[in-house]
C-alpha cells in the first residue's frame, strides 16, 4: 500500500480523487487520467484508490477501515475483524482518525479477492474524544463490482446530529 497526499509525488491524484468525492463545490475537473502511475512492475489495474473523506463540521471520524484478499464465508463480518483492520497510513500520524473537514487518500493492490469496507465510522467529538454517533458498515469486493483500478471513496458526515457512511466508485 501507498499513501498518496500533501507532500508526496501522488498529491494532484489524490486531490481529483477527492474533488471527484466532494459533494459540493469543488469544482475542478477530474480530466485526464486521476489514478497516479503506480510505480515500478506495477499497472493502475493493480491498485485502488481509497478516499476517505470526514464531511463533519465538529466530530472528527475513525474511519474504521478493513481490508482483505482471502476469502471470506459471511460479509461483513468475516471483513470487519481486527485482523483486516488497518489505520496505518490513514489520518492523524497514521491513526485511522479525520478531524472535522479532513480528506484522506490510500492505495490499495489489488486482485480478484480483494474486499475494502469500513465498520460505518465512529464519530468522536473533536473536542473531548467523546464519542457522538455511528454510520453505517459499508463495503465492496472486487468479483461483484471490479475494485482494480476504479477509484472509491468513503464518505462520512456528521453535520445536523445525523451520522450517514456512503460508499462510491468511480472506474477509469
Amino acid at each position: 500500500m501507498r499513501k498518496t497526499g500533501p507532500g508526496g509525488h501522488n498529491q494532484a491524484a489524490g486531490l481529483a480523487v477527492l474533488c471527484f468525492l466532494c459533494t459540493g463545490g469543488c469544482g475542478q475537473n477530474l480530466g485526464g487520467d486521476p489514478v497516479p502511475d503506480a510505480g515500478a512492475g506495477r499497472s493502475v489495474e493493480q491498485s485502488v484508490m481509497v478516499a476517505f473523506v470526514n464531511l463533519s463540521t465538529t466530530d472528527a471520524v475513525n474511519v474504521e477501515f478493513h481490508t482483505t484478499s482471502s476469502p471470506v464465508a459471511n460479509l461483513p463480518d468475516d471483513l470487519l475483524t481486527i485482523e483486516n483492520s488497518l489505520s496505518a497510513g490513514i489520518g492523524v500520524a497514521g491513526t485511522g482518525l479525520l478531524v472535522p473537514g479532513a480528506t484522506d487518500v490510500l492505495e490499495v493492490s489489488c486482485n480478484e479477492n480483494l474486499i475494502i469496507g469500513t465498520a460505518g465510522g465512529a464519530f468522536l467529538d473533536n473536542e473531548s474524544g467523546e464519542p457522538t454517533g455511528r454510520g453505517q458498515p459499508r463495503w465492496l469486493d472486487a468479483t461483484s463490482v471490479g475494485l482494480c483500478g476504479a477509484i472509491v471513496g468513503f464518505t462520512f458526515d456528521g453535520r445536523d446530529g445525523a451520522f450517514t457512511t456512503t460508499v462510491e466508485i468511480r472506474r477509469q
